[in-house]
C-alpha cells in the first residue's frame, strides 16, 4: 500500500535529486538533462520539484523506510501558483540557455505528448509525474512497487496511467514492467521523450490508444468530404441556438423512455449528439456514420459502458435482419441521396415490434430562418436533396414502409418534427 509523504527532510529530498542527475543513459542520449547546465542543476530542479509535490500532496513512498517514491495525481488536477513558485524560480539559474534554444526550435516538429491527446480527446487519465528509486535501493523491485500503486489508481477509475520519460533504458524498464510506448517527441539530437502508458482492463475499450491515436490521425488529415469538414463543429452546429437546443431537450427525454432496456442502432449519429444523451437508458447502442471524421469526434469524452460507434453505410448496414428493437435516424434523411434504400434497410434490420424514431429538420417558408439556414448550409457546401415541409416529410416515411405513430412540430429555431413510426404492416 502506498504511504503518502507530506513532508521529508532536505537530506532526502537531495537524495532524490541525486538519484536522477546519476542516471546514465544510453549512448549519444543526453535526456532532458540537455537543457540543465551541469549534474548539480539537474538535482537541483528535481529538488523543486519534489518540494512542489509536497506542497500538492500527490507524492508517495514504498513504505515508511522511504525506499522509493513516486508523484500521480489525476489529470483534473489543477497546479497552484504558490506551489509551482519555487520551481519556477529554479529554472532561471540551471538552465543551459544555448541548450534550451536548441530546444526550442525543435519544438514546433517534436509531436504532441500522449497526455495532450488525451486531454484533446477528453479522455481522463492518471499521471505519472515523478518516479525515483533511492541508490542503496536500486535493483530490488522497488519501481514495479512504485507503478503498481499508480496502475492501482487507473484501475480503481477505469483510466489509463500516463508517464514520459526521457531514457531508453528507462523506456524499456517501464514496459517490461507493463506499460507501452504510444509516442516519441524528438526534440534535438539525443532528446527525445517517451509517452508510456498502462491501460487497465476495465477501461473503455474507445480509450485504448490504438483508437486513440488513430482517431488523433483521422482529425488531423484535411478532407474534402463536406461531412468531415462539419464533424468538429456540428454539435453547436445543430444545438447552438436556445430554440434549437430546447427542441434537443425534449427529444432526449422522450427517447431515453423509448429506448430504456432496448437493443438501438443510431444511422448517422455524427458526433454522437443525441447517442450520448440516451444510450445509458438501453441495453446497448450501436451509433454509425459513414464519416470516420465524425466518429473520431464521437468517441471523445466520457461516453456510456453501452454505447459503441462503429462505421457503416446507410444504404447498406452491416447487420443481420430483424437485430435491433429501435432505430434512430435524426436530421439525415434530407441529406442522403439514397434514402429510399436507407428505409429498406431500417425495415430490414428492425425487429417486427421496432420502432423508428426520426426526428428531422423542415422547412417552413413562412420562417426567414429556415431560408437563411439552407443558404448558409449551401454554400457551406452541403446539398439537400429534398426540401420537405411537415406534411412531406411524414408522407415520405408512410410511403416507405412505415406508419407513423406519433408526430409533433418542436418548437425549436429551425422547424424540427419529431416522428416516431412502427412497420406499416403493423400499424
Amino acid at each position: 500500500m502506498a504511504v503518502k509523504i507530506n513532508s521529508l527532510s532536505e537530506e532526502e529530498i537531495r537524495r532524490i535529486g541525486d538519484a536522477f542527475a546519476d542516471h546514465e543513459y544510453a549512448e549519444a542520449e543526453w535526456g532532458m538533462g540537455y537543457l540543465a547546465k551541469n549534474r548539480r542543476a539537474i538535482s537541483d530542479y528535481i529538488c523543486a520539484y519534489v518540494r512542489m509535490m509536497l506542497r500538492e500532496r500527490t507524492l508517495y513512498s514504498t513504505s515508511d523506510a522511504h525506499e522509493a517514491f513516486i508523484a500521480f495525481q489525476s489529470s483534473d488536477h489543477r497546479l497552484s501558483l504558490s506551489s509551482a513558485k519555487e520551481l519556477i524560480g529554479a529554472l532561471p539559474g540551471n538552465l543551459d540557455m544555448s541548450h534550451a534554444v536548441k530546444m526550442a526550435k525543435g519544438l514546433g516538429k517534436a509531436g504532441k505528448a500522449y497526455t495532450s491527446i488525451l486531454a484533446k480527446h477528453k479522455i481522463p487519465y492518471v499521471y505519472v509525474s515523478l518516479v525515483a528509486v533511492t541508490k542503496e535501493y536500486q535493483g530490488q523491485g522497488y519501481m514495479r512497487k512504485l507503478l503498481e500503486f499508480a496502475f492501482e489508481e487507473g484501475r480503481r477509475h477505469a483510466v489509463p496511467v500516463v508517464l514520459d520519460t526521457d531514457a531508453v533504458l528507462k523506456r524499456d524498464k517501464y514496459a517490461h514492467l507493463g506499460m507501452k510506448c504510444v509516442t516519441t517527441q524528438h526534440f534535438a539530437d539525443g532528446v527525445e521523450m517517451y509517452g508510456m502508458v498502462y491501460e487497465p482492463e476495465n477501461m473503455p475499450k474507445d480509450w485504448k490508444s490504438e483508437t486513440v491515436l488513430e482517431d488523433e490521425r483521422i482529425l488531423g488529415e484535411f478532407n474534402d468530404d463536406i461531412w468531415d469538414r462539419f464533424a468538429p463543429v456540428y454539435t453547436g452546429f445543430v444545438t447552438g441556438t436556445p430554440g434549437n437546443r430546447k427542441a434537443y431537450e425534449m427529444m432526449y427525454k422522450r427517447i431515453k423512455t423509448r429506448v430504456r432496456d432496448k437493443e438501438v442502432l443510431e444511422i448517422a449519429t455524427g458526433p454522437g449528439v443525441i447517442a450520448k444523451q440516451v444510450a445509458a437508458e438501453s441495453d446497448r447502442m450501436v451509433a454509425t456514420d459513414f464519416s470516420d471524421k465524425m466518429l473520431a469526434v464521437a468517441r471523445q469524452g466520457c461516453n456510456p459502458d453501452q454505447l459503441v460507434f462503429e462505421r457503416a453505410d446507410a444504404c447498406d448496414l452491416p447487420y443481420a435482419d430483424k437485430s435491433f428493437d429501435v432505430v434512430i435516424i435524426a436530421n439525415a434523411l434530407h441529406v442522403i441521396p439514397d434514402r429510399e434504400k436507407v428505409m429498406s434497410e431500417i425495415r430490414r434490420v428492425l425487429r417486427p415490434d421496432g420502432l423508428l424514431i426520426a426526428p428531422n429538420f423542415v422547412h417552413d417558408n413562412r420562417k426567414k430562418i429556415s431560408n437563411l439556414f439552407s443558404k448558409a448550409l449551401s454554400l457551406a457546401g452541403v446539398r439537400f436533396q429534398t426540401e420537405w415541409d411537415e406534411k412531406a416529410y411524414v408522407s415520405f416515411l408512410g410511403e416507405n414502409g412505415f406508419a407513423v405513430k406519433k408526430e409533433k412540430l418542436l418548437p425549436s429555431t429551425i422547424p424540427l418534427v419529431y416522428a416516431e413510426c412502427v412497420p406499416a404492416d403493423r400499424g
